[in-house]
């Protein structure tokens, strides 16, 4: 097991508790965007999918929303959902044309198989 699996336990909770005591603080969205990425990192994608689905959906700061539809599309892909992992990273790129994300997104979408 990871020597920083328990820290990313931790943070999980924390994020969670954060998320259930404060769901319309400012960074409530920026808290979903970290709880998906630390599923993501520990390689829980199914879990990572849903936290980044969610990211952007309260009427806090939406700044993560192309960063996490990159991170849903790249779970999806790990998952071998190509199919889906398309839908994801084209509504990025629809969404968010000129985003970081997006250019990363037709990246993927180009060798995505």
């Amino acid at each position: 097991m990871d020597a920083h699996f328990s820290e990313y336990l931790a943070a999980i909770a924390g994020m969670q508790e954060f998320l259930t005591l404060h769901p319309s603080h400012p960074l409530a969205d920026n808290a979903q965007y970290w709880l998906g990425q630390t599923y993501y990192v520990t390689r829980d994608y199914e879990k990572a999918i849903t936290a980044f689905g969610a990211v952007g959906m309260r009427p806090t700061d939406p700044a993560k929303t192309p960063d996490a539809l990159l991170k849903k599309g790249l779970s999806e892909i790990e998952l071998k959902r190509p199919d889906a992992a398309r839908a994801t990273l084209a509504d990025l790129v629809n969404r968010f044309p000129n985003s970081d994300a997006a250019r990363t997104a037709r990246e993927r979408l180009r060798t995505l198989r």
